[in-house]
């Protein structure tokens, strides 16, 4: 079991039972407001399943050699309801977030935040990573606001910049101790990090 526990919310491997629900976070970010149909949400996952099931299932720290893949669905505290899911790879000591997404009713209430500061915590203080890449909206349209509030002032530095159906996103890397130095500065510091992984 891998449980990632903050003030209000909790991560954990995505299950089937979470597709109805955390399909919907996908709401706002196609130009055509599509939803994951029911064979979307199979596919997802199967390929997510298939993915976390060659993640550990103890505690470990990343390896160079090694490279893989955890998908998980947020969740709140106060009633164990999904709220959203990220899409994770490692590669070697790097981590890469593919994705995080809330859904719509549970939005600007700072859970997006919360997840961000929960995962790189793990990132680099459980999985002992070296550096985190994050691809971060370029507009301040819909759903890109609160993404843009949270990771602008943490992945300062540009490594590319491409337009896809949903707009124009930057790709940006930070370092442990840049992640280090941005946490120390920042009123979230002190939000709980308990880790269970058994």
């Amino acid at each position: 079991m891998l449980k990632i526990e903050t003030d209000n919310i909790y991560l954990r491997l995505l299950t089937e039972s979470d597709m109805p629900i955390i399909a919907t976070a996908m709401t706002g970010v196609h130009a055509n407001d599509a939803l994951p149909t029911d064979t979307d949400q199979k596919y997802f996952y199967y390929k997510a399943n298939v993915q976390n099931s060659t993640f550990p299932a103890t505690e470990t720290v990343l390896e160079d050699t090694k490279i893989g893949h955890f998908n998980m669905t947020i969740c709140l505290k106060s009633d164990d309801s999904p709220v959203g899911f990220c899409i994770t790879r490692y590669v070697g000591k790097s981590v890469e977030q593919k994705m995080t997404a809330i859904i719509p009713a549970q939005r600007n209430k700072k859970y997006y935040t919360e997840s961000t500061i929960a995962r790189h915590r793990f990132y680099y203080d459980t999985l002992e990573a070296e550096d985190s890449t994050a691809i971060i909206p370029t507009s301040d349209t819909g759903t890109n606001t609160s993404v843009r509030q949270t990771l602008d002032s943490l992945y300062q530095t540009n490594e590319k910049i491409y337009t896809i159906e949903q707009g124009e996103y930057r790709v940006s890397k930070i370092t442990k101790a840049e992640w280090n130095t941005w946490l120390d500065s920042s009123s979230k510091k002190d939000l709980t990090y308990n880790l269970t992984w058994s």
